[in-house]
């Protein structure tokens, strides 16, 4: 059986507290890693406020999943209460996002 890294747990857990637990914690939740393989397969935990969220995937997704992926050592990351793929929120991002307005010179410009 192979060794875990030397460091990557504490480079995961450093990520996550730079620059996620402040946000999550502002909104009642947390994020731990749960476990790691030697081959950086990240497994994450959300706790408190997160576990009943609805919007845990968008956040997994948007925030979370980037920080820990732009860790050395690390190859996948994954949340067993994330149950949406990537895609799929990706295209609610999408769809909920603020259109512009168009400011060239329309009708209205008569």
């Amino acid at each position: 059986m192979s060794a875990l890294p030397p460091g990557l747990q504490h480079k995961v857990d450093a990520a996550l507290e730079a620059h996620v637990s402040r946000f999550l914690d502002s909104h009642g939740g947390a994020v731990a890693s749960a476990s790691i393989t030697p081959e950086g397969d990240v497994t994450l935990r959300f706790d408190g406020a997160c576990q009943a969220c609805p919007a845990v995937a968008a956040t997994f997704y948007s925030k979370v999943a980037p920080i820990v992926r732009a860790v050395p050592g690390v190859r996948s990351v994954s949340a067993p209460n994330v149950n949406v793929s990537e895609a799929a929120v990706d295209r609610i991002l999408s769809l909920s996002a603020p259109r512009r307005r168009s400011s060239g010179g329309g009708d209205h410009a008569r």
